[in-house]
């Protein structure tokens, strides 16, 4: 991963999921519209490029992702009007999302496939993250469904209704605060690590 990845993801993280409700069932839909945006916007800026659209090229991409993100959020009401009545404008957070993702790596070498790896992270990230809201907050395990979302229940909520706090929008600041801390502190020790095995070669 690059080494700018962590501020990617405290930008795209706090944008993306501290507004979200703190259900996986609600993170799913996100993800999933995260990645098919991203790969349909590589896509599609290829190919502007390859037919050459000047400077069009990056206002036809905007144009392109804005409406994939209305189409998607058609389909998701087709598929589940609760979930995207309680989405709401959240639906449209991945979009920026994958603004800032695209703008980062444009400029840089190999962006094609940093991009998209890059998602593939922060998809595997905010996954645990909606996962351990949704177990800490709730006590559940909650999946999308047509009518709503099901849930299975771990444990009994109010025996831990000090974990609930994690349900809500600062609670969800601070475990991302937390989560990027110690994301931090382990990049900070591998690249010690990888310092002190240079030092060691060139000795």
């Amino acid at each position: 991963m690059k080494k700018n990845i962590y501020f990617i993801f405290i930008a795209a993280s706090f944008a993306l999921l501290a507004a979200a409700p703190g259900r996986l069932a609600y993170g799913l839909p996100l993800i999933i519209e995260l990645n098919i945006l991203m790969a349909a916007a590589k896509a599609f800026y290829s190919f502007a490029k390859k037919i050459d659209m000047g400077g069009l090229t990056e206002i036809l991409t905007v144009s392109f992702v804005i409406f994939m993100t209305i189409l998607f959020k058609q389909i998701l009401i087709l598929f589940s009007p609760v979930i995207a009545l309680t989405l709401s404008f959240c639906i449209y957070i991945p979009a920026l999302s994958v603004f800032l993702l695209a703008s980062i790596f444009q400029s840089q070498q190999n962006a094609e496939g940093s991009g998209l790896k890059s998602t593939l992270w922060f998809s595997v990230f905010a996954l645990l993250f909606f996962l351990l809201r949704d177990i800490l907050g709730y006590g559940t395990l909650s999946l999308p469904v047509p009518n709503g979302i099901k849930e299975t229940y771990l444990f009994n909520s109010y025996d831990t209704a000090f974990l609930s706090f994690f349900a809500t929008i600062p609670g969800a600041l601070l475990l991302l605060v937390l989560c990027m801390s110690f994301l931090l502190t382990v990049q900070l020790k591998m690249n010690a690590i990888e310092k002190a095995g240079v030092a060691d070669e060139n000795n």
